[in-house]
């Protein structure tokens, strides 16, 4: 599976993943009109991972013209699948490949562990918390270390 640009014609698909049991504290969800104008902006960009004709799973990026990036939304049809995590991977490497951004930030909430654990292995560290959520971020440099680069 290969990180693809999703389009309007993805939104229907998008939605039905982030309206799965247990998606909506630790992922959240847009109606359709407000995924339009996310996709519209300039600033967002919206990528699946396709599993035959369906949506494995989807990553939202936002503030694309900041240094800091910030990953605003992931989710996968089935966990335990692995997706989640390719997910990030490839959403990493297309930040730092694509973009002049110097870091990835993301909210994980404190309800999602599985969430957490899947982005502290992929080198993301904790930066700040609050009393709902925690702040990860990984930056350029330790991205380029994790890829031998």
């Amino acid at each position: 599976m290969e990180l693809s640009p999703l389009t309007p014609d993805d939104i229907a698909e998008v939605m039905r993943i982030e309206r799965l049991p247990g998606y909506e504290e630790t992922v959240g969800r847009f109606e359709a009109d407000e995924h339009a104008r996310q996709m519209a902006s300039a600033d967002v960009r919206y990528f699946g991972l396709r599993g035959g004709a369906d949506l494995a799973g989807f990553v939202i990026l936002q503030e694309l013209d900041r240094p800091t990036v910030l990953l605003r939304r992931i989710a996968a049809a089935r966990q335990d699948a692995g997706i989640g995590s390719r997910l990030v991977a490839l959403v990493m490497d297309w930040v730092f490949q694509e973009t002049e951004a110097q870091a990835l930030r993301l909210d994980v909430a404190l309800n999602n562990p599985r969430g957490r654990f899947v982005y502290e292995r992929q080198g993301f560290a904790e930066y700040d918390a609050d009393a709902v959520h925690y702040f990860l971020r990984i930056v350029r440099s330790r991205w380029r270390e994790l890829r031998g680069l």
